[in-house]
């Protein structure tokens, strides 16, 4: 245990200096599970993620699931699962600078005898969006299929509906700009600033839905705890436009029939706002009864 404790704080401190050009978190959860028959599970879960090289907390999240066992024999095995989680998401304060189109007409004449048209981009100033907390519920339908040709290999596959639903959410939008331009005895060039308007930024309800797809092998390692894993999940928005993709690599550490503790890295990248891209860390604990 020793040993396998100090790999993951050496992995952890590699993953991080690697991390450097993208962004870094950790992934932090603790669930619960208890079987209410043959083939039903019910379980809880509650974490917490960071961003932003872990400087920032991402997420807090609670979910509640269930799964049913509908086919099974020697080797291969098929149930479907209900989950629902509520989220707290976090956006940070954000300043992005203002420009302004301008059309200008020039007096020289083009090669048509037509006053020659440039256009260029004057810095106005910048707008600075206060940090927001947004709320999100998503519930997801899942089929899952596993394939155990024996004691050591195990192959699955599954295929997850997801619906999430953004709830509304409003901040605070500084708007500031130039008031006047100084130059500095080494031609820098300074600029005052004022506070033109602070509009309150509205974001309103959205839905998404989401087809997820996940393939994984894992491995038990024969007289050890240890269950190393590999997995890739890619996703597309099914109301909206969107390409999703998670690349996870991590172990499976059995304390005993009932504690269980799991270690992953994960990279994952998407073309949209609704999760960072970057690389991340995570601890999962979970207990069964």
């Amino acid at each position: 245990m020793k040993k396998i404790l100090t790999l993951l704080v050496l992995s952890s401190s590699i993953f991080t200096l690697y991390a450097q050009s993208d962004d870094f978190g950790m992934d932090f959860s603790v669930g619960v599970e208890k079987k209410l028959r043959p083939g039903t599970h019910i379980g809880f879960e509650g974490g917490v993620r960071t961003m932003d090289h872990t400087k920032k907390v991402d997420r807090w999240s609670a979910g509640v699931g269930v799964s049913q066992r509908l086919y099974s024999n020697n080797t291969f095995e098929l149930k479907a699962g209900l989950k629902w989680e509520y989220m707290w998401l976090n956006y940070p304060e954000q300043t992005k600078d203002k420009t302004e189109n301008y059309e200008i007409e020039h007096l020289d004449l083009d090669e048509n005898d037509e006053p020659f048209i440039y256009y260029t981009n004057d810095y106005m100033g910048y707008n600075h969006r206060h940090q927001l907390w947004r709320g999100r519920h998503r519930t997801s339908l899942s089929l899952t299929a596993d394939y155990q040709p024996n004691k050591r290999w195990s192959f699955s596959w599954k295929e997850m509906v997801q619906y999430s639903h953004h709830n509304k959410a409003k901040t605070t939008m500084d708007r500031y700009r130039i008031e006047e331009v100084e130059e500095d005895e080494a031609g820098n060039l300074n600029c005052t600033y004022y506070l033109d308007d602070d509009n309150i930024k509205e974001y309103k309800a959205k839905d998404r839905v989401l087809l997820r797809s996940k393939i994984g092998v894992d491995y038990n390692i024969r007289k050890c705890p240890v269950d190393p894993y590999l997995s890739a999940e890619y996703g597309c928005g099914l109301n909206y436009s969107t390409n999703k993709w998670k690349f996870t690599a991590g172990t499976d550490i059995k304390i005993n029939k009932q504690n269980k503790i799991d270690f992953f890295y994960r990279y994952q990248t998407e073309d949209d706002d609704d999760e960072p891209n970057g690389h991340f860390i995570g601890f999962a604990y979970n207990f069964k009864f």
